[in-house]
């Protein structure tokens, strides 16, 4: 059947359902868009410098790219201590077959709203922190600790399914987590190595916007199909 192929598919490979995760929430419609401004923030430099490699030194291409390393640092960090969290909370709470139908309820719902079939406020809300223009050493990293926080209703129903998914796999959590931001953080430092380019493809994959999410929003009814059938079978 189809619901035993999909939870078949989610149990063997975890480790990759959480790496596209955070591939997607970079992607995302949300987050995507804000890139050049972060890159901006977190670097001193102009977005006009970024666009064209030509007008950046071979000092500034480094500033770049240790603020983005600080920056991917900051939100990993957060997203990996909830996955320790889900290792010791979430766990015992998804043990239950109704805790799992429910669950995966749940995220199929974050996935008809990842596709815009219908909407959810709270998940089109984010909250942002003011930065000074003075960049220092630590300045990254705390910004990384915003993106992790201030994003987390955009990146939710993604980041929320994942988080369900490790809580599934027993001490696992933070690891499926470290994946997840590994996969979010990735696209990150190929933008700081790559700028120019990096900035020109980010202009050009605005258009496929639309397939992203349905794309998102497909994995994610995925997901929550092949939870909440553990929990149904459990009573057949």
């Amino acid at each position: 059947m189809l619901e035993e192929q999909l939870l078949d598919f989610f149990y063997t490979a975890p480790f990759l359902v959480s790496f596209a995760a955070g591939v997607l929430s970079f992607l995302a419609p949300c987050v995507l868009p804000m890139i050049p401004a972060y890159m901006s923030y977190i670097s001193g430099l102009s977005v006009a410098q970024m666009q064209d490699a030509g007008k950046m030194t071979r000092a500034e291409h480094m500033r770049l790219f240790g603020a983005a390393v600080m920056f991917v640092l900051g939100f990993s960090v957060v997203f990996v201590m909830l996955g320790v969290l889900s290792d010791f909370f979430i766990a015992d709470i998804l043990a239950s077959p109704w805790a799992r139908i429910i669950g995966g309820a749940i995220i199929i719902v974050f996935g008809l709203h990842f596709m815009h079939v219908i909407q959810i406020g709270f998940l089109n809300m984010q909250k942002q922190a003011n930065f000074s223009t003075k960049v220092t050493f630590i300045a990254p990293f705390v910004l990384g600790l915003s993106f992790a926080i201030g994003w987390t209703p955009c990146v939710g129903p993604i980041l929320g399914s994942i988080l369900m998914v490790s809580a599934q796999e027993a001490g696992r959590g933070a690891i499926l987590m470290s994946l997840y931001a590994a996969g979010l953080a990735i696209p990150f430092l190929l933008v700081a190595a790559l700028t120019a380019w990096a900035f020109a493809f980010m202009n050009r994959i605005k258009r496929y916007f639309r397939v992203i999410e349905i794309v998102g929003g497909v994995l994610l009814i995925a997901i929550g199909l092949s939870i909440g059938y553990d929990g149904i079978r459990v009573f057949f």
